[in-house]
C-alpha cells in the first residue's frame, strides 16, 4: 500500500510538474506573441506602407524601370512576412482563446492593438487598447453599440458590405475611426471568423483588429511632403544636380542636369557620369573613380560636359560626398558656364581690344612694353616703338562723314597689322593712333624700311560706299634703350616724333633725337601761349599785294596772320598754325582773321579809286564747319563789305576731302558775289576731275614751281602745264613767290595775268598797303 500510495504521489507530483511547465510555457508563448505583435508587426506595416506609396509614386516620379522592381520586390515580402505574422499570432490567440476564456481575454487586454468580437454589427466585447482608440470610452459604455457607430462616413460602406471579403483574403485595409472630439484616427483593420464557445449564441461572429497608424501616417506624409519639396526644388532649380555611386553610376539627375546633357527625364538614371563629364573620362576603375572625386570634393573645378549629340559644353562642378555605412554617394552640382565664358571673352575683349579697330588697345600695348623693357633689360637687348599718326580724319570725318571716318581707321589698322605679317604687335590707341612694337631683333635699317612702305602703303586711296577717301600719316620712331627709360617715357619720344615729322608738312617719319624733345617743349609752351593769344589781343594782319603783270598795278592782297608773343617775340605762321590746327584753336583764330579781314577790306576799298579784292586763307577745320556760311554773312554785315571785294583762299587737299560737300558750299559763296581761289596749287593730290567741277575763280601757282623760273627745264613745263590747264578752265592765275623780272616776262607771256611775291611787295601793314595802292599802275613798268 505504501508502494501503492508512493506511486501514486510521485505521479502526481509529475503531473503537477507537467502542469506548471506547461503554464510556464503557456506564460513564454504569451510573452513571445506580444513581443512579435509590437515589435515586428510595426516597422513590417512601415516598411508596406512606404512601398504602397513610392510604388504609387506619392513621393515622386520613378523613372527607372528597375527601381520599380526594387520597390514591388520589398512591398510582396513585407506582405508575405506580415501574413505569416499576422496567422501564427491571430491563430495562436484564437487557439489558445478556445481553450480557455481567461488565457482568450488576457490576450486581447495585453494586445496594443484593438480587438473586438461583434455579432450582428454589434460589439460584443473590445479590449482596453481599442476603446482607448476609438475615443478613451469606458469599455462598458461601448458594449453593445453598433461597431459602425464609430466609423468615419468614407469608410462605412467597407465596413458595411466588405467584413467577408476582408475575411476571405484576409486583407488588412486603411480606415478612419470617428473620435469624439471630432477627431480622427487612421488605422489599418483585419477581420477574421470567431467561433468562441462562450460567445456562441448560434449567430456568426467577427473578430475585427485594429492598429492605429496615426502617427506611422503622419510621419509618412510628412516624409512625403519633404520629398515633394526636395522633388520641386531639384526641379526648379537652375543648377544641374547629379548623385553618384561609388561606381559613377547616376542614381538621381534632375531636369536641369539633363537639359545640359540633351537628355530627355529619366534617360540617364543608371548611366555613368564618366560618359557626361571630362574630368572622369580617363577613370578606368571604381578605385579611380572615387580617387578623382575625392580629389573634387570640397572644390569647384571647370570641366566640359559631352552632350547626348556629342557637343561639348563648359561647364563648371561642385562635389560633396555623403557616408551611408560603407557606401560613399557623391553629390554634384553642374552648371553651364557657356554664357558665363561668352561674358567673360566681351569683357576680356573690351578690357584689351579697341572697340572700333578689334585690335589690341592701350592697356595691351603698355603691358607689351614694360614685358619687351624686362626683357631688354635682363638680356641686353634693344626693341623699337614705332607712333604712327593719321594726318587727316578730321578733314574726312567732317566732310565725309565719322561713319566713314571710323571706317577709313579700321582699314589703316589693317593694312598696318598685314604689313607685320603677325610678327610684332599692333595696337590701336583709339582715334587715329597706332604703335607698332617690334622684337629685339629689328635693326633701324630694317624699321627704316617698314616706316617707307608704310608711308606708301597707307597714303592709297581708301573706297569706302563707292567714294575715294585720302589720307597719310606721320610716323615717329624710339628705340630702348637709347630713349627713355620707362614706358612712360618712350611714349613721351615717340609722340615727340611723330609730332615732329607733322610739322615738316606730315606723310613723313622721323627717328626721336634730342633736337625733337627740345622741339616738343617748345611746341607746348607755344601751345599755351596760343591759348591767351586771342583774349591778349596778340594777333595781327598784313596783306601782301596781287599785282597785274602788265602794269604792276595792285588788284589785291593776301590777308596774313601774325602772331607776336609776349614769352617767344614774333612765331612764324609755319610754326604756330600747326599748333592751333592740333589743339583745335583755328576755328576760333579763322574766326577772328576772318571778321578783321573783312572791316580792313571795307576801309581799304573806302579809300582806293579801285576795287580791290582782300583773300582770306581757311583751314580745313573753318572751311568744313557747317556754320561758315552764317560767319562769313555776318562779318561782311558788321563790316558793311560788299561780297565781291572778298576772296576766299582754300588749298587743293582741303577740297578732295568731301568734293559733294565742297562744292555746294563753293556754289553758294559764288552766289553771294565771292571769289574762290585754290591755293598751293599743285603740291596736294586733287582729281583733276573734281577741279573741273569746283566753281572756282582763281588758281593761284605754287611759289615752289615758280623759283626756278625760267633756267629750270622741269619747272619751265610744269608751269606751262599749269597755266595751259588753268586758261583752258577760265580760271584767273596768280603766281606766287615771284621774285625776279625774268619770271614777271616769262610767266606774262605763257598767259599768266597776276602776280604775288616779294619782287613786288612784302607784306605789310593795312596804312602801308594802303598807301602803296595809288602808286601802283601803268607808269611803273
Amino acid at each position: 500500500m505504501n508502494d501503492e500510495h508512493s506511486s501514486e504521489t510521485s505521479a502526481a507530483s509529475r503531473v503537477g510538474e507537467l502542469e506548471t511547465q506547461i503554464a510556464s510555457l503557456d506564460n513564454a508563448n504569451r510573452i513571445i506573441l506580444e513581443t512579435l505583435s509590437h515589435d515586428l508587426r510595426t516597422p513590417l506595416n512601415t516598411i508596406i506602407g512606404f512601398a504602397d506609396m513610392m510604388e504609387q509614386e506619392i513621393l515622386g516620379t520613378i523613372e527607372n524601370p528597375k527601381y520599380r522592381g526594387y520597390i514591388s520586390d520589398i512591398r510582396e515580402s513585407g506582405q508575405g512576412m506580415l501574413e505569416i505574422l499576422n496567422d501564427v499570432l491571430d491563430r495562436g490567440r484564437f487557439e489558445r482563446g478556445q481553450k480557455s476564456e481567461k488565457d482568450f481575454r488576457q490576450m486581447i487586454e495585453l494586445a496594443p492593438d484593438l480587438i473586438s468580437i461583434c455579432r450582428g454589427g454589434k460589439i460584443v466585447s473590445i479590449n482596453p487598447a481599442g476603446a482607448n482608440i476609438l475615443g478613451r470610452w469606458p469599455i462598458e459604455t461601448i458594449v453593445g453599440r453598433n461597431f459602425i457607430e464609430f466609423v468615419h462616413d468614407d469608410f462605412k460602406t467597407l465596413v458595411e458590405d466588405g467584413l467577408e471579403k476582408l475575411i476571405d483574403q484576409q486583407l488588412r485595409v486603411p480606415l478612419q475611426f470617428i473620435r469624439p472630439e471630432g477627431g480622427v484616427v487612421d488605422v489599418e483593420m483585419a477581420a477574421l471568423d470567431y467561433d468562441g464557445e462562450s460567445l456562441d449564441s448560434g449567430e456568426p461572429a467577427v473578430m475585427l483588429m485594429a492598429r492605429d497608424v496615426t502617427e506611422r501616417n503622419r510621419a509618412l506624409r510628412q516624409l512625403a511632403t519633404r520629398e515633394e519639396h526636395i522633388r520641386l526644388i531639384l526641379e526648379t532649380i537652375g543648377e544641374g544636380i547629379l548623385t553618384i555611386d561609388g561606381a559613377g553610376n547616376l542614381e538621381t539627375i534632375n531636369p536641369t542636369a539633363e537639359h545640359i546633357f540633351g537628355y530627355a527625364p529619366g534617360e540617364l538614371l543608371g548611366c555613368n557620369v564618366t560618359e557626361l563629364i571630362a574630368v572622369f573620362r580617363d577613370s578606368d576603375n571604381d578605385d579611380a573613380f572615387a580617387t578623382r572625386c575625392d580629389a573634387i570634393v570640397g572644390r569647384t573645378i571647370a570641366s566640359t560636359g559631352i552632350r547626348k549629340d556629342g557637343e561639348t559644353v563648359p561647364v563648371e562642378l561642385s562635389m560633396s560626398a555623403l557616408k551611408i555605412g560603407e557606401r560613399t554617394i557623391f553629390i554634384g552640382a553642374l552648371r553651364d558656364i557657356t554664357e558665363r565664358m561668352s561674358a567673360e571673352r566681351r569683357l576680356q575683349e573690351l578690357a584689351t581690344r579697341d572697340p572700333l579697330s578689334k585690335m589690341p588697345n592701350r592697356r595691351v600695348r603698355d603691358e607689351k612694353l614694360q614685358a619687351a623693357i624686362n626683357s631688354a633689360d635682363a638680356d641686353g637687348s634693344r626693341f623699337a616703338v614705332m607712333f604712327l599718326n593719321m594726318d587727316n580724319t578730321r578733314n574726312i570725318n567732317d566732310g565725309m562723314g565719322h561713319a566713314v571716318g571710323d571706317q577709313v581707321i579700321r582699314e589703316v589698322g589693317r593694312r598696318i597689322d598685314e604689313m607685320t605679317k603677325g610678327k610684332h604687335l599692333v595696337a590701336h590707341l583709339g582715334g587715329d593712333e597706332f604703335n607698332v612694337i617690334f622684337d629685339a631683333d629689328a635693326s633701324e635699317e630694317m624699321v627704316g624700311c617698314f616706316a617707307d612702305d608704310a608711308l606708301k602703303r597707307l597714303s592709297e586711296p581708301i573706297s569706302v560706299d563707292d567714294k575715294e577717301a585720302f589720307t597719310s600719316v606721320s610716323i615717329g620712331v624710339v628705340f630702348y634703350p637709347d630713349q627713355g627709360g620707362t614706358v612712360g617715357e618712350l611714349l613721351r619720344d615717340a609722340d615727340a616724333a611723330v609730332h615732329y615729322a607733322k610739322r615738316q608738312g606730315g606723310a613723313a617719319r622721323q627717328f626721336y633725337s634730342a633736337k625733337i624733345s627740345e622741339a616738343a617743349q617748345r611746341r607746348m609752351n607755344l601751345e599755351r601761349g596760343l591759348r591767351r593769344a586771342l583774349e591778349n589781343d596778340e594777333f595781327s594782319l598784313v596783306y601782301q599785294s596781287k599785282v597785274k603783270l602788265e602794269n604792276r598795278e595792285i588788284i589785291g592782297a593776301e590777308a596774313l596772320l601774325r602772331w607776336t608773343s609776349p614769352e617767344f617775340g614774333p612765331v612764324s605762321p609755319e610754326e604756330f598754325i600747326p599748333v592751333a590746327e592740333n589743339c583745335a584753336l583755328i576755328s576760333g583764330i579763322g574766326d577772328w582773321v576772318m571778321g578783321n579781314a573783312c572791316h580792313a577790306a571795307a576801309r581799304i576799298n573806302n579809300i582806293s579809286a579801285r576795287p580791290i579784292r582782300v583773300g582770306v586763307n581757311l583751314s580745313a577745320m573753318q572751311f568744313l564747319d557747317h556754320g561758315l556760311e552764317d560767319q562769313v554773312l555776318k562779318h561782311l554785315k558788321d563790316a558793311n563789305l560788299k561780297p565781291e571785294y572778298l576772296d576766299m583762299e582754300l588749298t587743293e587737299s582741303m577740297m578732295v576731302v568731301n568734293p559733294d560737300q565742297t562744292i555746294d558750299m563753293l556754289k553758294r559763296f559764288s552766289a553771294l558775289g565771292i571769289t574762290v581761289s585754290m591755293d598751293d596749287f599743285g603740291t596736294g593730290y586733287s582729281s583733276l576731275s573734281y577741279l573741273t567741277r569746283f566753281p572756282l575763280d582763281v588758281l593761284k601757282v605754287d611759289r615752289a614751281f615758280v623759283t626756278n623760273l625760267p633756267e629750270d627745264r622741269d619747272a619751265v613745263a610744269i608751269a606751262n602745264s599749269i597755266i595751259t590747264m588753268a586758261r583752258s578752265l577760265n580760271l584767273h592765275i596768280v603766281a606766287e613767290g615771284i621774285e625776279t623780272e625774268s619770271q614777271i616776262s616769262f610767266l606774262h607771256a605763257l598767259g599768266c595775268q597776276t602776280g604775288q611775291g616779294y619782287l613786288f611787295s612784302k607784306p605789310v601793314s593795312e596804312e602801308k598797303f594802303t598807301a602803296m595802292i595809288d602808286h601802283s599802275g601803268s607808269d611803273t613798268q
